[in-house]
């Protein structure tokens, strides 16, 4: 006499199974592990390893980092905070449209420093905490000012620059 499995087992082995399996396929096809910087150059990464790096160590690692700064201002912290709203439209290219240009001069900087309230404390958010982490996760350099090299990570990574002045 064969056993009659209970419906409720049977539901939920199945819902296992559509949850799982594609994530087994991706995996089987080559496409689910997760690479990244240093194993992988940020610029020799393919569009859709950059996508998963960024989903499985980016964001969660940013995430935190925002929310401390800010926890109101973060609270919904995602894709758009950092590549903006037209980020899919782009393949997420940086720098970002939405974010904030920055000056493009020490000088120009520096008295935005002077005449903007919050900009000392971004400024230094940015600095001491936003530009370790990434240059970290991208696995480059972060920008120096007293002994700049190429290919540093700086603010001009996610900031466009204003156009310079005639």
């Amino acid at each position: 006499m064969r056993k009659r499995r209970s419906p409720v087992l049977v539901t939920a082995v199945v819902g296992l199974l559509c949850l799982f399996a594609p994530a087994a396929a991706r995996v089987a096809q080559g496409k689910g592990k997760t690479v990244g910087p240093p194993e992988v150059a940020w610029k020799d990464m393919t569009y859709d390893q950059k996508r998963l790096y960024m989903k499985a160590e980016v964001q969660p690692t940013m995430k935190p980092i925002f929310q401390a700064f800010d926890a109101k201002r973060f609270k919904a912290f995602k894709c758009q905070t950092c590549h903006g709203n037209d980020g899919p439209d782009r393949k997420y290219k940086m720098p970002s449209n939405d974010i904030h240009p920055l000056p493009n001069t020490k000088e120009a900087f520096e008295a935005k420093l002077k005449a903007e309230p919050t900009w000392p404390k971004w400024t230094e958010f940015m600095a001491k905490q936003v530009e370790p982490a990434m240059g970290k996760l991208l696995a480059v350099e972060v920008f120096d000012p007293k002994k700049p090299v190429k290919g540093a990570f700086s603010c001009a990574a996610c900031h466009k620059l204003e156009a310079a002045e005639p």
